[in-house]
C-alpha cells in the first residue's frame, strides 16, 4: 500500500488529463502504519478520541468490491438514485462522512477510496493514474448495478470526475465540483513539491514522517494546511 500512496500523488499531479503509468517506488517498511493512518480511515489530523472513534466506526462500515484494479473499499448508505462522492489527495472516503449522513435519507450515497488511498487494495503492479481511477469507478458501479450517478467531487477527485464525465457522460445525471484540479491548473502549485520529492524518494521522510510525529506541525502552514492555502 505504501508505494501506491506516493504513486497516486505523482500520477494525479503529472497526468490529470493524460495516461501515464509511473514506476513503483519502494518505501521503508516501517512507514506502512503511518501511511495507512494518513490515507485511510484514521486521518492525519484526527485530534480527539471522538474523532478517532468516528473514524474507526466509519472504517467498520466500509464495504468491498473486487475489480480487475484491486479490492475497492467504499461507503454505501441510503437508497434511491446514486450519488457518487469522490475524495481528494491525500484523503479517503472518510472526507465525505458528514455529507453522506445528511444526504443518505434521500439518495444512495456511494463513496469509494481511490486506488492507492484509504483502505482500497491495489492489484499488484496496478495502474493508479487518473485514467485507471475512472475505469475503476465504471467497473465498480457496474458491479453495484448502478446505471447513472450524481457526482460530487473535490480536489484531485474533481479531475477524475471531469474525465468520467468526458468519457462516460451518459452515466452522469449531474456534476458538482468543489475546489478541484482543472486543466489550466494541473498540477496545482502546492503539489509540485510532492512531485519533486517523490521523484527524489524523499517525500515520506521529509513530509509525512514529521507530520505524523508532530500533529501541531501537520496543522500549521508548514504542514498539510499549505495545500489548502496554496490551492
Amino acid at each position: 500500500m505504501t508505494s501506491e500512496v506516493i504513486d497516486f500523488a505523482v500520477s494525479f499531479a503529472e497526468t490529470a488529463f493524460v495516461t501515464n503509468v509511473i514506476n513503483r517506488r519502494e518505501l521503508i517498511a516501517q512507514l506502512s502504519l503511518g501511511i495507512l493512518t494518513l490515507s485511510g480511515g484514521l486521518p492525519l489530523l484526527a485530534a480527539t478520541s471522538k474523532d478517532a472513534a468516528e473514524a474507526k466506526a466509519f472504517d467498520a462500515s466500509r464495504r468491498y468490491v473486487g475489480t480487475r484494479f484491486g479490492r475497492i473499499a467504499y461507503a454505501d448508505l441510503g437508497s434511491g438514485d446514486a450519488a457518487l462522492f469522490l475524495h481528494g489527495f491525500p484523503l479517503s472516503s472518510f472526507q465525505w462522512r458528514g455529507a453522506i449522513e445528511r444526504l443518505s435519507p434521500y439518495k444512495r450515497c456511494i463513496a469509494p477510496d481511490f486506488l492507492g488511498m484509504g483502505l482500497t487494495e491495489v492489484a499488484n503492479g496496478g495502474d493508479v493514474s487518473p485514467n485507471a481511477q475512472v475505469e475503476m469507478l465504471v467497473e465498480m458501479i457496474d458491479k453495484l448495478s448502478i446505471q447513472t450517478v450524481d457526482i460530487i467531487a473535490s480536489d484531485s477527485g474533481g479531475a477524475v470526475a471531469q474525465l468520467f464525465l468526458t468519457r462516460h457522460g451518459q452515466r452522469v445525471r449531474s456534476l458538482l465540483l468543489t475546489n478541484c484540479d482543472t486543466e489550466p491548473d494541473s498540477p496545482p502549485a502546492a503539489l509540485k513539491p510532492v512531485i519533486e520529492m517523490s521523484h527524489a524518494g524523499t517525500y515520506v521522510d521529509q513530509w509525512l514522517v514529521p507530520w505524523l510525529a508532530d500533529k501541531a506541525l501537520a496543522r500549521s502552514a508548514k504542514g498539510i494546511e499549505s495545500f489548502a492555502r496554496n490551492n
